[in-house]
Formats: C-alpha cells, structure tokens, sequence
C-alpha cells in the first residue's frame, strides 16, 4: 500500500487496515494483515502500526515445512525529497545517524509494504526450527556423528 504524502497533509491521520497478499521473496499463504497509521510530525512523518503473517519455510535441522506465526510492531520516519536532501546534507561524513533516522519518502510516496517487509525479515529467527523439537530426526541423525565428514578429512592433514 502507498500512501501519499498529500493525503496525510489534508488530513491530520491517515489510518490503514488492510492485507497484503504477496510480499516480495516470501511466502506467506494468508497474507501480511497490516494495520496502523500515518501522521505530520514536525517536518517529517510517521508512519507506525503492527503486523501479523505466518510464512512457509524449512526447518533448519529436519528440513520439513513449517509455518511459524511472525507479529510484531513498526514504524517508520520519512521526509519529502527537499527535507531529506537538506538532512543528508547536513550529516558529517563521519557522523552517524543517532536516534532519529529519516528515510526518503521517494516521489512524495511511502510505500507500507516495503517498510513492513523490512521489520519482518528482522523478525524471524535467524534459524527457524520445529517448536518443541521436530517431529522426524533422520536428517539429524544422518548427520550427527562424531566422525568427520570424508570430505573435509584432508584439511586436518595441512599444516601450518
């Protein structure tokens, strides 16, 4: 969803409550249930809310398909194109961005999607697994043993 930096200008809050059905490189079978709402703040905007999706992937260790469900909140801060070439601007070369960071609402548009997409991926896990354990350990147990892998037995053999 695109919101318009004019329309949250002609109104004091542009609220949001919608479903994205397909999000770029996920799989999420219902969708991205996306709510909150934009705001002027200063020179900026904000746009803030909560989302709610469950995603298709592998379990790290039995490689089944699992669908863990993945919530949580957003926000974000954006300026329009003259304010934000004025803020880049006015960093130091060396200077870090802070506590406020702003991003660039490009075309005088911000796009939800993109900034959901981007809390959703920080989310996850960094490897998603079958909760409380998986259910079918063959893959674990091909892999488990003590010996080392054939494969690598020569690198043990270099020496320095």
């Amino acid at each position: 969803m695109i919101i318009k930096l004019s329309e949250i200008i002609n109104e004091s809050e542009v609220t949001f409550d919608y479903v994205e059905k397909t999000m770029d490189s996920m799989d999420t079978p219902e969708g991205v249930t996306i709510k909150g709402k934009a705001y002027k703040e200063g020179n900026g905007y904000v746009i803030e809310g909560s989302y709610r999706t469950v995603l298709r992937l592998e379990c790290v260790r039995c490689l089944a398909e699992i669908e863990p469900l993945i919530q949580g909140e957003f926000k974000g801060e954006y300026l329009d194109p003259k304010e934000y070439s004025k803020y880049i601007s006015s960093l130091k070369p060396e200077e870090e961005f802070g506590d406020k960071h702003f991003e660039e609402a490009i075309n005088s548009e911000i796009d939800i999607s993109d900034l959901v997409r981007e809390y959703i991926i920080l989310d996850l896990s960094q490897y998603e697994a079958c909760l409380p354990e998986c259910s079918d350990t063959t893959e674990v147990e091909k892999y488990s043993k003590e010996d080392v892998d054939p494969r690598w037995q020569q690198l043990l053999d270099i020496k320095f």
